[in-house]
């Protein structure tokens, strides 16, 4: 009798020489049975940021080709998507065990209602015998086409919703939306190793390394696709374009770059340095075995930064020009969890100021779509002692090259559409950003 691992590298095999995708990305993938696995099949990631694909040998004996075969769609469907990577940059920073458990299930439905849909899958599958149930979003009336983040912010709320109204009144899951499984076995795919990993202690790090692995499978796969048939489904190409596409603009990274100077001359107390100010202290006294006068706290540099985003949100700015700006936020809070960040939303006044360590804090609903006055903006950044000014605008404002340097942040870096913005009113008071394509 054939094994299932011999099973699951002949059903690859066919999908090559049928020139079906799947079979060109799942060969370049390890696979690794797992016997207690709570599904058919897992895409797993592993402490050194690559990804293998876990199965349960007795489900795949007992399920037919064409039932595997939309298996392994739906879990290439979760590689093009980001899926695993994303949920960790969501949870970098949780420690409850108890919270993150809440969190992953509902991750969990948001990715396997994001994927089923994109991919066309049927309501059910017959996995070793019995029926399965996929999960969709009229399942828990939310939207269609909707981004996975959206899904898992909309359930999120729900249960906290439930959970505060509830309270001290038991957790019945089915009263906010999420539904138990079909079946005892649980779900099509089982996510938990997404977030399970063993010595790892940066996960916003593995996140990168896992991206940067799946990019090149991504890229490789597509490159032997192409050279052999070229055609390819329409959403499966559209997910490998964002797949394999670079952030507009490195904003984390310019801001390294030209802060880098200031950031040497910047300190913060230390008590693990002492302080060569009081090194005459260490004479103890006759009864005492601590100093008269304590040597710390020393002092030692601090590579943080404190960076306030301004996002223009006047009436001129388009629907991309915001989305970036958000962006923007997203890659600076995944580069760096240290970093202080403020986000400003303005037009002819500040509608809102708050601030962002995660990406669930930043708010996609912004205020305004008024005029445009950016400098009491500025000014707010000025006291808010930043160490840049990141703003997103379309150039559209009062001249801010006439406001004297005492009211403007001490680094500015305005962003701008390559092709709609215009940098005449603010080009001498920072570095400009033109981002293609807008």
């Amino acid at each position: 009798m054939i094994s299932s691992d011999e099973r699951l590298k002949n059903l690859i095999a066919k999908f090559v020489l049928k020139y079906n995708y799947w079979g060109y990305l799942f060969s370049r993938i390890r696979r690794n049975p797992v016997y207690n696995l709570p599904s058919i099949m897992a895409v797993s990631p592993q402490p050194d940021g690559t990804i293998t694909l876990q199965y349960r040998p007795n489900l795949v004996d007992n399920t037919d080709d064409d039932n595997l075969t939309h298996v392994l769609k739906h879990e290439g469907m979760h590689l093009l998507n980001k899926h695993c990577s994303r949920l960790l940059r969501i949870i970098a920073n949780d420690f409850g065990t108890f919270k993150l458990m809440g969190k992953m299930e509902l991750w969990n439905i948001a990715a396997d209602c994001c994927v089923n849909l994109q991919s066309n899958m049927p309501d059910s599958l017959i996995i070793g015998g019995k029926t399965w149930m996929l999960e969709f979003p009229k399942k828990y009336q939310l939207e269609d086409g909707l981004l996975s983040e959206a899904y898992y912010l909309e359930l999120l709320k729900r249960k906290q919703e439930h959970e505060k109204s509830n309270k001290g009144k038991g957790n019945g899951r089915k009263s906010f939306g999420v539904s138990p499984m079909s079946t005892g076995e649980g779900g099509l795919d089982d996510h938990s190793s997404w977030s399970n990993i063993k010595g790892v202690a940066d996960l916003s790090s593995l996140s990168r390394k896992i991206d940067s692995h799946l990019q090149d499978i991504i890229k490789e796969s597509v490159k032997t696709f192409n050279k052999d048939r070229g055609r390819m489904p329409g959403y499966i190409e559209s997910l490998i374009q964002g797949a394999l596409l670079p952030p507009r603009v490195p904003y984390y990274q310019i801001i390294r770059k030209l802060v880098r100077g200031s950031k040497m001359s910047k300190f913060k107390r230390s008590f693990t340095r002492i302080n060569r100010k009081r090194t005459y202290v260490f004479a103890f006294g006759e009864e005492e075995n601590m100093p008269a006068i304590s040597p710390f706290p020393g002092k030692t540099r601090d590579f943080t930064f404190n960076i306030v985003v301004m996002i223009d949100t006047s009436g001129s700015q388009g629907v991309d020009d915001i989305k970036e700006a958000l962006s923007g936020i997203k890659n600076i809070i995944d580069t760096d969890r240290h970093t202080t960040t403020t986000v400003l939303e303005v037009d002819t006044q500040i509608h809102k100021e708050y601030r962002v360590k995660k990406v669930r804090d930043i708010d996609p609903k912004v205020m305004g779509r008024g005029g445009t006055e950016l400098g009491l903006g500025l000014l707010r950044a000025r006291q808010l002692s930043c160490d840049v000014c990141l703003a997103f605008t379309d150039g559209y404002t009062e001249n801010i090259n006439l406001i004297p340097r005492k009211y403007l942040p001490r680094k500015l870096i305005w962003v701008i559409g390559a092709k709609t913005g215009t940098a005449e009113n603010i080009n001498k008071t920072g570095f400009v950003v033109k981002v293609p394509g807008m």
